[in-house]
């Protein structure tokens, strides 16, 4: 079975105040990108012989393979396979819902291809984790609370569950209210600096600041508006990589320009493809250290 795992992009996000379970409410208004992640599951062949030490840190013999993806930016960077891994913690939490209700899920041999910058705000791992629910679950049904897990699993990954092209969240990430934003041309910017939420919301907390709320009906229509992301003060702030980017965007002067998520990737939002694509080239010229790409959202031509 695969699956494919779309990013996400914030289009703007307020931090309401800390809730009694240590998580934050937002409101945000999420957008899926048409960058995404690819993620395969299969039985495991076998489940003896030699393991790997990312094997033998995934639970119940599940094994994980990191596929090329021919982003050579991407590809050249580590990233870790074992059960801190969204996927392989997916696959667990399928596992044990699905036991409770009598189906058994053997050990998995899970592929992942990486398109999607991690740490980076663009919900890559959550992607990734909606997937592979989406994946055990067609490969050995059994009736489980699909949203739930979700919740259980990551903040972000309940709009990647829901697979709709944007939706205004509240709540931790839980409380989805379907919208429509026309596409979006946007030069995306990863300057290769991890931000966890978790710091990211610490930082905030010291010195906490409220932002307009997303302009929603101006997106629907079309228009473009400023972009606020209360969490991109503090970062900015704690992470000069993200300072940085900002700065290089906001020089190219091609349209509004905002944080995603707690970081550390930054956008620009061009007036159309074309425009995306050469402030993608003359960036990338400027700063092959960072990964840059012109990117395009889900939407619904026209706006609502």
């Amino acid at each position: 079975m695969r699956e494919v795992a779309p990013a996400k992009l914030n289009l703007g996000l307020r931090v309401l105040g800390r809730r009694d379970d240590g998580f934050h409410d937002l409101d945000s208004l999420f957008v899926r990108l048409e960058l995404a992640d690819t993620v395969g599951v299969r039985a495991r062949a076998e489940a003896g012989g030699t393991m790997s030490a990312d094997d033998r840190r995934a639970p119940r013999g599940d094994r994980l393979v990191r596929v090329p993806s021919g982003d050579a930016w991407l590809d050249d960077r580590p990233l870790t396979l074992g059960s801190d891994n969204l996927v392989l913690r997916a696959v667990e939490a399928y596992r044990r819902a699905a036991a409770a209700v009598g189906v058994v899920v053997p050990p998995a041999e899970l592929e992942l291809v990486k398109h999607i910058p991690w740490g980076a705000g663009l919900a890559g791992g959550s992607a990734d984790a909606a997937a592979t629910l989406r994946a055990v679950a067609a490969a050995w049904p059994a009736r489980v609370d699909l949203a739930a897990l979700g919740e259980m699993l990551g903040s972000d990954v309940p709009f990647c569950l829901a697979g709709g092209a944007a939706a205004r969240v509240g709540g931790r990430g839980e409380r989805l209210v379907t919208t429509e934003v026309p596409p979006l041309d946007l030069l995306l910017v990863y300057p290769g600096a991890e931000v966890s939420a978790g710091a990211a919301f610490g930082w905030w907390a010291a010195d906490p600041v409220d932002v307009p709320a997303p302009d929603e009906q101006a997106l629907r229509a079309g228009r473009r508006v400023p972009l606020h992301n209360a969490l991109e003060p503090a970062v900015a702030a704690h992470v000069p990589a993200v300072r940085e980017a900002l700065v290089e965007l906001r020089a190219l002067g091609v349209g509004p320009v905002a944080m995603s998520g707690s970081g550390s990737s930054c956008f620009a939002w061009a007036t159309d493809a074309s425009a995306a694509e050469l402030a993608a080239r003359e960036l990338a010229v400027r700063r092959p250290d960072w990964w840059v790409r012109a990117a395009r959202s889900v939407g619904v031509p026209g706006g609502a």
